[in-house]
């Protein structure tokens, strides 16, 4: 998201608001000390870029952070109630009571719906769920 953000700057070239998203990502209290007030929208476009998850672009997503004692018929239901799956592997991670895997849904729209609804939730364990198209 922040690479199209910043081409799209690029194309209207506008060295201001390249410069000053360079330095936002540089230093970012300090970019919005000198120009949050002139360039708030600039800036706000810039974090809401740079913060974006990243695109899914398969349909196979790699997942960490559902609790452990959920086991694996558990992770697997929770996320074949979204659509069908047609590959799943899930371990326990060694570091931590959380399950770590990966899952193939049946289309991309589902595997996009799965990040949209548990990319960044917390299931109570202290960290956060995380699913990265791979």
């Amino acid at each position: 998201a922040f690479e199209e953000f910043y081409n799209s700057l690029k194309l209207k070239d506008d060295l201001n608001a390249l410069n000053v998203v360079a330095e936002y990502v540089m230093d970012k209290e300090l970019a919005l000390q000198r120009y949050g007030k002139d360039y708030k929208a600039l800036l706000r476009k810039a974090n809401a870029a740079l913060t974006a998850p990243p695109p899914v672009k398969s349909p196979t997503l790699t997942f960490s952070g559902f609790p452990a004692n959920m086991g694996e018929a558990g992770c697997k239901m929770t996320l074949e109630a979204l659509g069908g799956i047609s590959e799943f592997e899930c371990f326990p991670d060694e570091d931590m009571p959380i399950l770590r895997g990966k899952v193939t849904f049946e289309d991309i729209e589902t595997a996009k719906k799965a990040v949209a609804q548990y990319d960044g939730m917390d299931m109570g364990m202290g960290t956060k769920l995380e699913l990265v198209s791979v």
